[in-house]
């Protein structure tokens, strides 16, 4: 039967993953590992190397869409220190695709057996991905322009954002069925913290900071959620605004 490597699928031809490290492997809806990933110097991303390191890393992730069955095997797992005080869990020593399966080995440690479509490697520094109906979007974190979270359910955001167009689109990110993009919107939230400044929640973006907030400064007890807008450029502030309900 034919093997297929990983660098011949689609998006992952200046990717070598023999010299990336793995971060996480995340189970849910869909299949996530996270990697510290080497780029060759076709990639479009590609950066000379920083000081003291060999390639060009860039943290990104590959996920396997629509998984119909798989098995994760995995042994004795040992995290690795490393110098800076980060942790992971070695190379990938084969990727590839045969009788119809996805193969993926990591080290001493663990395998992956996958039937599912076709893997994806995104750009996890500078997009967001969440899931619209049966695909996934890769959203430019520079193009967002605002977004709602209400504590409805396990939560809803409702995300604002350009394409490379200018046109303005939305996307409501349910963490019910998206557990893998909520997380990646709300970890984005507390991105902003490094570049905004906020005095109202002191760096802290969160449904309970709000509510906190707005019940002990102005007597509103019914907040539901909050909304956040601001321009794309760095530097500027964002405003919050609480999302409320009739008493």
């Amino acid at each position: 039967m034919e093997r297929l490597n990983y660098w011949q699928f689609p998006g992952f031809e200046n990717i070598y993953l023999e010299d990336s490290y793995v971060i996480s492997i995340n189970a849910k809806t869909s299949i996530q590992i996270l990697l510290e990933a080497v780029l060759t110097e076709n990639h479009s991303l590609y950066t000379q190397p920083l000081p003291g390191e060999q390639y060009c890393y860039r943290r990104m992730t590959v996920n396997f869409p629509h998984p119909q069955t798989y098995d994760l095997v995995v042994n004795n797992i040992n995290p690795i220190a490393d110098p800076d005080g980060s942790i992971d869990y070695g190379n990938i020593d084969e990727f590839f695709r045969a009788d119809g399966k996805y193969y993926l080995r990591v080290g001493e440690w663990g395998e992956l057996t996958i039937v599912s479509d076709p893997p994806m490697i995104f750009d996890v520094e500078n997009y967001l991905i969440v899931r619209n109906g049966d695909s996934l979007l890769e959203i430019n974190k520079e193009k967002i322009t605002g977004f709602e979270w209400k504590r409805a359910g396990k939560g809803v955001v409702s995300l604002l954002y350009e394409n490379d167009s200018g046109n303005p689109l939305s996307v409501q990110i349910e963490a019910e069925k998206d557990p893998e993009g909520f997380a990646a919107a709300l970890g984005y939230m507390r991105e902003l913290e490094t570049a905004y400044t906020n005095d109202l929640t002191e760096g802290e973006l969160t449904f309970d900071k709000i509510k906190q907030y707005y019940a002990a400064n102005l007597n509103q007890e019914n907040v539901q959620g909050f909304s956040v807008k601001f321009p794309s450029l760095a530097g500027n502030k964002y405003s919050i605004s609480a999302i409320t309900s009739e008493k």
